[in-house]
């Protein structure tokens, strides 16, 4: 299939921006990039994917979500002990629309991939089952665990992280591509914290990725120390605005994903540290960030596409594939069209500025993962977007009566 005419956006450390070009994909990986009419006559029997003059650039990568929250969106929860009150009324149906609609939400913000963080306090596998089915129907790649909380007893992080991997074995029976498994948990302290690396390590190995959401409470005189960790455990740490400064330099050094939530909670680390983007709670789309605080020019605005296009699809390398998050021979072809017309030159030099004063806010017309195209001319292809959302709300509706 050859994707094309369009504006392509490549991606990665040193983006090109190609005019009038296309990109060639063959099952699910991209098989050459060059000009629209170059690979239409080197290629004349191709199917096409019309790219009608549109942007094309890779698909965003959502690092830290916790999707089935997409069903608390109105509800005044703002405290630990209100979302797990809230984790304790979900139910297998609810999970499985709730997490359906947000990934919908995020195809239609150019997300392609999601690193969800799931917890609900009854029936653990089937509410996790249900999430992975959602984005199995959606056709977007997703990393699921069931997280284990410093609160839980040993029993029930034992039982959570084994959770993990026996999504790992079936995932890899299934040979399902696009979904993965990993371990999950939550420390409230940098002793919990040491604790629970731990546990993960000794119960799911170092195979699978650990994905830390970092919810701590710590006084001023804490530190993280000089704990080595396992070099062969690949972590994301999620809510790296809540680390202390010595365990963002631990990580660093040991090649691991930072991730902050927002635009504003991650102004004040990334001169020391590369993040990656994640949702948490909120709506599954890239953030935006302030203009009116100086983010348009110079080193803000190239970490901000760092962020978005470079440290995220890093991590999600390691799950997909080499050249992950990019246009290029070789890469995985998850590729998003936007219909975006820039009014000045559109090139690398101008790119980080066109990014979030246009091409962020532009409508996504198309979504490509694995090859598949998952979303055309707006319409989602797989399922039904309407009966998605109509069902979503009902089970909200329930959801809301339990808690309140």
């Amino acid at each position: 299939m050859i994707v094309g005419p369009c504006t392509v956006v490549t991606g990665g450390t040193k983006p090109q921006v190609i005019e009038d070009g296309a990109v060639r994909v063959i099952e699910a990986h991209i098989s050459h990039v060059g000009t629209a009419g170059a690979l239409a006559s080197a290629y004349p029997d191709d199917m096409r994917w019309p790219g009608r003059g549109r942007v094309l650039m890779p698909g965003l990568v959502n690092t830290h979500s916790h999707l089935a929250r997409h069903l608390a969106r109105g509800l005044p929860l703002r405290s630990p002990r209100d979302w797990q009150r809230f984790e304790k009324a979900l139910s297998p149906e609810d999970v499985y629309w709730g997490v359906q609609a947000a990934l919908a939400e995020g195809v239609r913000h150019g997300v392609t991939a999601v690193f969800d963080f799931h917890r609900a306090a009854s029936s653990s596998d089937a509410t996790l089952d249900e999430a992975v089915e959602a984005a199995r129907r959606l056709g977007v790649r997703a990393g699921f665990c069931y997280g284990a909380s410093e609160e839980d007893t040993l029993e029930e992080r034992i039982a959570a992280l084994e959770e993990a991997a026996i999504l790992a074995r079936a995932l890899e029976r299934s040979a399902d591509s696009r979904l993965r498994a990993l371990a999950g948990v939550r420390p409230m302290s940098l002793e919990g914290t040491r604790r629970l690396v731990r546990e993960a390590c000794e119960i799911t190995g170092t195979k699978l990725p650990l994905h830390v959401d970092l919810t701590l409470d710590l006084t001023p005189a804490e530190r993280w120390g000089t704990d080595a960790g396992d070099p062969d455990l690949s972590v994301l740490w999620a809510h790296a605005e809540a680390a202390p400064r010595d365990l963002l330099a631990f990580a660093t050094e040991r090649g691991d994903l930072l991730s902050a939530a927002g635009s504003g909670s991650a102004a004040a680390i990334m001169r020391e540290a590369e993040l990656g983007w994640g949702s948490d709670s909120g709506v599954n789309a890239p953030p935006l960030p302030d203009a009116t605080h100086g983010w348009v020019f110079g080193a803000r605005a190239e970490a901000h596409y760092r962020r978005l296009f470079v440290n995220g699809p890093r991590f999600a390398a390691a799950s997909y594939g080499e050249g992950f998050g990019t246009i290029a021979p070789g890469a995985p072809a998850d590729m998003v069209l936007l219909d975006y017309r820039p009014p000045t030159e559109f090139s690398g030099r101008t790119l980080s500025d066109h990014l979030w004063t246009g091409l962020l806010r532009a409508p996504v017309a198309g979504v490509m993962v694995g090859g598949e195209i998952v979303m055309d001319n707006g319409v989602l292809i797989g399922v039904d977007e309407r009966e998605v959302f109509e069902r979503a709300r009902e089970c909200s509706t329930r959801l809301w009566a339990r808690i309140e």
